[in-house]
């Protein structure tokens, strides 16, 4: 099953923008329609008409999280309409709160346990702290590494560039492909594994291909 993982944003009420982004590395993710969620993105990508899919919502409990939240089936919704797709049921996965070591731990637990064998895995590190976005990738890899037939197809990153004026009407935004940090990571790994000499030469001809 293709699914598709992203932390619910912990913007305040009236700071959560839409944005028309701009796809870079990856023409897939061009979508017409402003969204405040860059995994729509993917969603508008790569789901097809007649697919069985799941988003998995990583959430703060909070009046903010749960608003975000909701934001985020209402636009699913929409843009599965528009596309003709079938909705995608929303996993919500609780955030363990606050930056500890011990939190993001358990996070990280949390998400693994959504990801089957079989599963086409797609994410979002647009939103959330640092390191919860660090244990999203390190999820999303594990269950790559673990789970039978389990991929890695596409890891989105949204950026909004905010004008000098100040004023939100001014501001543009681009989504941006990120799978091959992930790619890079394995292929780091397999060199360091394999005592590769000469690691930078090797990444630069794998990259080059």
């Amino acid at each position: 099953m293709k699914k598709f993982i992203t932390v619910v944003p912990f913007q305040i009420k009236g700071q959560l923008g839409s944005y028309l982004y701009r796809a870079v590395g990856n023409s897939r993710l061009q979508m017409e329609e402003k969204t405040s969620f860059p995994i729509l993105t993917a969603v508008s990508g790569y789901l097809r008409p007649g697919e069985d899919a799941r988003v998995i919502a990583l959430a703060a409990d909070t009046e903010d999280g749960r608003r975000n939240l909701e934001q985020l089936r209402i636009q699913l919704a929409d843009l599965c309409r528009r596309r003709g797709l079938v909705e995608p049921e929303v996993t919500e996965v609780a955030l363990a709160g606050g930056d500890e070591v011990s939190a993001h731990v358990e996070t990280f637990q949390r998400l693994i346990d959504q990801v089957e064998d079989d599963d086409e895995l797609f994410a979002c590190l647009t939103y959330g702290t640092k390191p919860l976005s660090q244990a999203v990738m390190m999820a999303v890899q594990y269950a790559y590494r673990v789970k039978k037939n389990a991929s890695i197809s596409c890891i989105v990153y949204g950026s909004v560039y905010r004008s000098r004026s100040g004023d939100p009407a001014a501001w543009t935004a681009a989504v941006y492909d990120e799978t091959a940090l992930v790619q890079l990571d394995e292929i780091v790994r397999l060199l360091a594994a394999r005592g590769v000499e000469n690691p930078r030469e090797s990444i630069r001809r794998i990259l080059d291909l």
